[in-house]
This record gives structure tokens, sequence and C-alpha cells, in this order.
């Protein structure tokens, strides 16, 4: 998706309070123009929550981009050793005084003190996970692509990925997770999945280890076969979250797992 012209731009049917967004998304990794659809959501009166989980603190703003909140699921790459579940909310502290902070404090969906302190220390070393995961998913996207019976790969910061201009103009890096589509289909897919021996499988993403998932039969199995395949879903294809093991170690796992799936 390039960037979206707003010229006289209106809001389509009754006008929006809330827009919400994924870039990237889960698990195509297509890429959303943030700021072109933030000035759109604003034109007409809407607040923009973006959920920055695949982009990572490090790797996008949303809020600089002129999203209003920001959200993470800070069990992913913010603990990223798989130890607790967490949630952040990011905003203006006039809009958190004025819509989170009474609810919050009345239903009392807080951390506990040892799970934030987990959560504390897992922001020290974010940089340096993140940094390493994401030069390995890099290198393994293009070894990806050139195996036998891999039919598609996507990293955002790929020439190939859809909407690479994008990607980079709007994030610092490629991301820690790459989606890749299986000739053969789901058959295909599971003998990739479970011919790896490095890789664990897992739906959770952002770890320390490295963990693949089938989206059509786990995170997004509740979707309809047709909302799925509308979504570019097939059944061919896995998610890959790429970890902190030794990238020759990853790269020699899913050589073998590729000619496992060839049967």
């Amino acid at each position: 998706m390039e960037r979206i012209s707003t010229s006289g731009a209106r809001p389509c049917g009754p006008t929006p309070k809330v827009c919400f967004l994924e870039s990237p998304t889960n698990p195509q990794l297509e890429i959303l123009d943030v700021a072109a659809i933030a000035e759109i959501a604003h034109a007409g009166g809407a607040k923009l929550v973006v959920d920055n989980v695949f982009a990572t603190p490090l790797l996008q703003q949303p809020l600089a981009l002129g999203a209003d909140v920001v959200v993470y699921s800070a069990t992913k790459h913010i603990d990223g050793q798989g130890r607790c579940l967490g949630g952040v909310i990011l905003a203006s502290q006039k809009l958190i005084d004025e819509n989170f902070h009474n609810p919050l404090r009345q239903t009392g969906p807080a951390l506990s003190p040892f799970n934030a302190w987990v959560m504390l220390k897992g922001l020290e070393t974010l940089p340096v996970r993140v940094a390493q995961q994401g030069a390995s998913a890099a290198r393994l996207a293009d070894v990806l692509t050139d195996l036998p019976g891999i039919a598609r790969v996507l990293y955002p910061f790929r020439k190939d990925h859809p909407q690479h201009d994008l990607a980079r103009r709007q994030m610092a890096g490629g991301g820690t997770v790459i989606a890749l589509d299986l000739e053969g289909g789901k058959p295909a897919a599971f003998r990739f999945a479970n011919a790896l021996r490095v890789v664990k499988i897992s739906n959770n993403l952002g770890d320390a280890k490295s963990l693949i998932t089938h989206p059509a039969t786990t995170t997004h199995q509740r979707l309809s076969q047709e909302a799925r395949e509308k979504g570019g879903i097939g059944e061919g294809m896995l998610r890959l979250s790429v970890g902190l093991e030794d990238v020759e170690d990853l790269i020699e796992d899913v050589a073998q797992a590729a000619k496992a799936a060839r049967g």
C-alpha cells in the first residue's frame, strides 16, 4: 500500500470514533501507511489506535507518524523469553487520563509487581535481541527464497515485498518475523514444521527461541476459509518468528525441513 491521498477524503458510512490497524499485519506482514491513515481518521474526527507488536518500539514509532494510541502485547519482544503475560497502552497523558485511567483503576487489569519487574528487565536487552533477531530474519528470508518447494517468502525489507518502499519509509528494520508459503499446501507445511529440529512449534512470537506456527489452524483458525483466502492466509502458509540461535544452525534447520516438506 502506497501513501493515500487524503484530498477531499470523507469517512464512509457512520462516522467512526476509533480506527484500529496493525502494521506489519499478522501473519501476512502487510504494511499499512500509518501517517496516511492517521490523516484520514483525524479528518473524520476519529482516533487512530495502532498495534505495533510486530514492528516493536525500536523499528516503528506510530505516535510520531500521527497515531493517537499504540498497543503492545508485552509478552512478545518486550519480555521476549516466554515468562510473563502483559500488555502496554501508550498515549498522551491527556488521552490516558480521559479514557483509560478510571477504567483501569476500577477494573484492575494491572501487572503484578514481579511481572512488571520482568518486563522492565526485558526492556534492558530489547535493542540487542531485536537487532540480532532482525539480522537473522533478513538472512533467513533470503535463504528460504532460494529453497526448492518454497512458493513465496514475505519479509518487509526484501525488495520483492509488495510494500517494500513503504516499509523502508516508516520502519527502521524489517523485523523478526517471516511469512512463507509452501508448495503443496497444508500437508507440505506440516511436513516442514514437523521436520524442524532447532525451531519449535508455537503460536507465540518475539521470543528468544525461534518459533513457527501454521496460522490457518492456529491463530486464524476461527476465520472461515473464504475469509482466510481473501486475507491471503493460505493452507500452505507458515509464520516463522526468528530467535537468538546461531543463524547458521537456523539456515541448516530450514534447509533440511524444506527437503522433508517435498516428501
